[in-house]
């Protein structure tokens, strides 16, 4: 098999077996906003096994492809284990040499109050998802959405798109060509009065213990008791500055420059990287995916 088409028509036809007496369910809200009682509702947290049956098809689908080994119940290291007790755990071992395990972990879906599956990728396993994110009725916006991601993130270890880096509190996971997300490069912000105290402003002489915010006063006190309004212009210029300011649109793209830059030359950051699954290199994990 060597295409992400044929992998995806094989996993359907998997999934009218492994799905069969599990009924998938619409929106239950598509036109309206949830009620306040539904945050905290989960009705049936048995339907939410259509996400095990799913899972189940793509393991048969990988196995009779000759893509992975099937281990059904699994002992799994996580870097940082799903936010949920694991009842089962099912990890699918690839052939291709270079590849990454395709881990899928599950709660008993009976009584469970967070009715849920965590896909995970590696070994150590690094969570990739896990859906739902959150399986109150409030939340919820049908089995199809949940069935799509479950997809989404199983092609991006099967295709070997999926990347992730981190160093220190940065972090880059990348699913998709045009799927990724990052954290950690936020600009640094400064305070200028704690960086500069007492070269532009000083404490108002009227200024109350309630104007001050953790040991230091707000600009807006500061103008309350009539300093300079020119010199808190300045301050504000000055900190704007140190702290590369700038609209939200254009930090984001500073912050994705240095992404970028880290995934071309990932020297010194820990790495996990596999080979696809598939005989086609050139697959594309948004292949596939109606």
């Amino acid at each position: 098999m060597g295409s992400v088409e044929e992998l995806v028509a094989a996993v359907d036809a998997a999934f009218v077996e492994k799905g069969r007496g599990l009924a998938q369910w619409p929106d239950p809200h598509p036109d309206r906003m949830p009620l306040d009682e539904e945050y905290s509702r989960v009705t049936n947290p048995q339907r939410w096994q259509i996400l095990a049956a799913r899972g189940d098809a793509w393991f048969k689908a990988l196995t009779d492809a000759g893509l992975a080994e099937i281990e059904p119940e699994a002992e799994v290291v996580w870097q940082e284990p799903p936010r949920f007790p694991a009842a089962r755990t099912i990890r699918a071992v690839p052939r291709t040499p270079g590849a990454i395990p395709l881990v899928v972990a599950m709660t008993g879906f009976e009584e469970a109050e967070w009715p849920a599956v965590a896909l995970g990728a590696g070994d150590p396993a690094a969570v990739l998802e896990v859906i739902p994110d959150c399986a109150c009725d409030a939340c919820d916006s049908g089995s199809q959405d949940a069935l799509d991601v479950l997809d989404e993130y199983v092609l991006c270890v099967v295709t070997g798109a999926y990347r992730k880096l981190w160093r220190g509190r940065r972090e880059i996971t990348v699913y998709a060509e045009d799927h990724m997300s990052w954290s950690g490069f936020e600009r640094r912000r400064v305070n200028l009065t704690r960086l500069l105290p007492g070269r532009f402003v000083g404490v108002p002489t009227a200024a109350t213990s309630e104007m001050a915010i953790n040991g230091y006063f707000t600009l807006q006190a500061i103008d309350n008791q009539g300093k300079p309004r020119w010199l808190n212009t300045i301050r504000r210029a000055i900190a704007f500055k140190l702290g590369n300011g700038g609209s939200r649109r254009k930090q984001r793209k500073k912050e994705r420059k240095k992404v970028e830059r880290a995934l071309a030359r990932p020297r010194r950051w820990h790495h996990i990287h596999g080979s696809p699954w598939l005989d086609d290199d050139r697959t594309d994990a948004s292949k596939g995916r109606g």
